[in-house]
């Protein structure tokens, strides 16, 4: 029979939001390949979409309903795992009240129809609600006091145009690969590569300098640069004049630095930081590249407004090759029509950092949680401080999961529901993290088992507590039509989405060139008033992590060591550990300062531990990064013998309900 190829989309959580072929031989998925059509990602796919074929078919994917009976799991029918938690979460709402139900959910699984998820539970009468973000919502308050929302240039802008590209915090090759030709087309042109990370990159012997400061200083870095800025006259007196609001009260507070102070705190040599300060007070187009673990502290959110500030009084913003490119958050979808929230009667929010403690609060009490769903996520092992979440959780009489795989969020599951892959259904992926491209995602092969689509698994229950008329029957083309209503003013129609497999849905190639900002002035904010009225300092400011050598010189005597859990270079956080041929044990990436102080040599096994747990790894003595900081990829499975939040902390950052997960310090100790 011949190969058939088919148009879809990855629905992996990162920056790219690849165009994929698939091939498909007598009904099977032999293979996926990039699309070669699509504008940006151009035909190539990293490891981790092709890996996608091995999640889709592994031996370990549950196919069928499972229930747990005294410790054990026993397959059940669909019929029957919908009317047993039906009755579990008809019985919670009729003695406790609909927010005796709580929703966790995240992005391991993206696309438009995942919102299907809220429109079930609000129709349900309300639900308690997890938000923020583990991954990035400091920095998304940040950009929204500042601009008003998140919004990036084209590619092809930074490509053609930049002089000089910063890349701050973010390794590009790992975790956004397809930024990469357009960075080199720039490079080509003669544009300058600075990097900005206390870690080694894949870039950093291509950059013309690095500077590394301490893990959580990058906001004292950047008071020096504007401190060198505002004293050699740099500043774009037009854009702070015309564009902007509340400049002077941001440089009042400047003033009070020096760059030899910023020097002090990060260990950047004052020549670097004026260096650094002179290249974006140059006159040339400088493009700020951000990466997420800059925001994972408890003072993230003011770091990004302070990058946001330095590019904005050195005249970057809405500038064509210039930029501060964190979000691209310029989809519009009727989210509202299509999640329904108008339907609840009652709501009740916790916070996906802190949800832990907020749990083991109200157990006891006349609004309890009774009933767990965990969708597109594994919060065991992603969640901060993991012996809290295990005994939140274990508190919860009823625990539902939907997902592909028993990962560690799985395992303790009472009733655990398989859900399909990419493959097997239909959907519209986006990205709102890079560029603007939406792509369809259609059905490649018939569901493995008695596998069910997210909404069809909620659509069966939502007939079971008999609302099933009401979340809608079948037709995944009504719900984006619904959903894409608001786009169909550009001409953009799911017909012709379908049809041409991707879309371009938002033109502007240089972000904020009109000036016209989301921001209640409509102009740039120096000062916010909505970070003012939220209680946070209107204009940005620095403050040490809370695991600091010189905010807590008690904690840096035990723990000297500042901890960095980075993204995996072939897993997205959690999902491919059980795909990929691991270790037995995580990398401990050292400094030779540090294998110096400690007395370790390469390949040691090593805990690496703190007041809240430990972990066990192998040491690697590298050259180049910061000498205090230890680097260990994320990604693990707990119940495969290493849980590395273990170790951190559950404390949220200062902006947006964010995780500090980066604001960790730790000791090494040779086992």
């Amino acid at each position: 029979m011949a190969v058939e190829t088919i148009r879809t989309a990855c629905p992996l959580d990162c920056w790219d939001c690849c165009g994929m072929i698939a091939h498909v031989e007598d009904g099977k998925l032999i293979k996926v390949e990039g699309d070669p059509d699509h504008p940006i990602t151009q035909g190539s796919l990293c490891i981790k979409g092709r890996k996608l074929v091995d999640r889709l078919y592994h031996e370990e994917r549950v196919l069928s309903p499972l229930k747990k009976v005294d410790g054990e799991w026993v397959q059940i029918s669909w019929e029957q795992a919908f009317r047993e938690i039906a009755g579990q979460m008809r019985e919670a709402k009729e003695q406790y009240g609909p927010t005796s139900v709580l929703h966790h959910y995240d992005y391991g699984s993206s696309g438009l129809l995942k919102n299907l998820e809220g429109r079930f539970f609000n129709l349900f009468g309300g639900f308690t609600d997890t938000i923020g973000s583990i991954c990035w919502g400091a920095g998304l308050e940040a950009q929204k006091y500042d601009f008003g929302y998140g919004k990036s240039h084209d590619p092809e802008d930074l490509a053609e145009h930049t002089d000089v590209i910063v890349v701050w915090g973010r390794n590009v090759s790992v975790t956004n690969m397809h930024m990469m030709p357009f960075l080199k087309r720039a490079m080509n042109r003669g544009a300058e590569l600075v990097i900005v990370d206390p870690l080694m990159t894949d870039l950093s012997g291509k950059a013309v300098k690095q500077l590394q400061p301490r893990p959580g200083t990058d906001g004292a870095l950047v008071l020096g640069m504007a401190a060198h800025l505002l004293e050699q006259g740099l500043v774009d007196r037009m854009f702070v004049e015309e564009h902007a609001v509340g400049f002077e009260a941001f440089s009042d507070y400047v003033r009070t630095w020096t760059v030899e102070q910023a020097a002090e705190i990060t260990d950047v040599p004052a020549e670097d930081i004026r260096w650094l300060a002179e290249r974006y007070g140059s006159g040339k187009a400088v493009a700020t590249l951000l990466g997420l673990g800059l925001q994972r502290y408890a003072n993230g959110g003011n770091t990004i407004r302070l990058i946001d500030a330095l590019g904005a009084m050195s005249g970057q913003v809405g500038r064509s090759g210039g930029g501060v490119h964190y979000a691209n958050q310029v989809h519009r979808f009727d989210y509202h029509a299509m999640m329904k929230p108008d339907a609840r009667t009652d709501y009740r929010a916790f916070t996906k950092i802190t949800q832990a403690d907020e749990i083991l609060a109200v157990q006891g009490t006349e609004r309890p949680v009774q009933v767990l769903f965990v969708t597109r996520a594994n919060p065991v092992a992603q969640l901060p401080e993991t012996g809290k979440t295990l005994a939140a959780y274990e508190s919860i009489p009823c625990k539902v999961v939907i997902d592909m795989f028993l990962h560690d969020t799985g395992m303790i599951a009472d009733y655990f529901l398989p859900c399909t892959t990419v493959f097997e259904e239909e959907d519209i992926m986006y990205s709102s993290m890079w560029h603007s491209y939406l792509a369809y995602v259609n059905r490649v092969v018939e569901p493995q088992g008695e596998t069910r689509p997210d909404w069809m698994i909620l659509q069966g229950l939502a007939e079971e507590l008999g609302f099933g008329e009401a979340f809608g029957r079948d037709d995944v083309h009504a719900w984006m039509d619904e959903a894409m209503a608001p786009l169909q003013e550009a001409g953009i129609t799911r017909e012709q989405l379908q049809q041409d497999g991707f879309l371009k849905a938002h033109e502007e190639p240089v972000a904020w060139a009109d000036y016209q900002f989301g921001t209640p002035s409509g102009k740039y904010e120096f000062a916010s008033s909505v970070a003012e009225a939220n209680g946070a300092s209107p204009f940005p400011i620095f403050e040490e992590p809370v695991e600091s050598p010189r905010r807590d010189r008690e904690l840096a005597r035990k723990y000297p060591y500042h901890l960095l859990t980075i993204h995996p270079r072939r897993s997205l956080n959690s999902q491919y550990f059980h795909v990929l041929k691991m270790p037995e044990r995580p990398v401990v990436e050292i400094s030779a300062f540090v294998a110096e102080e400690t007395g370790l040599a390469d390949g040691d096994l090593v805990r690496v531990y703190n007041e809240r747990g430990e972990v066990l790894g192998n040491v690697k003595i590298v050259s180049g990064q910061h000498k205090r900081t230890i680097k260990i990829e994320e990604g693990w499975w707990g119940n495969r013998g290493t849980a590395l939040n273990t170790l951190t902390s559950n404390r949220r950052s200062d902006l947006g309900i964010g995780s500090a997960q980066y604001d960790c310090l730790v000791n090494l100790a040779k086992v």
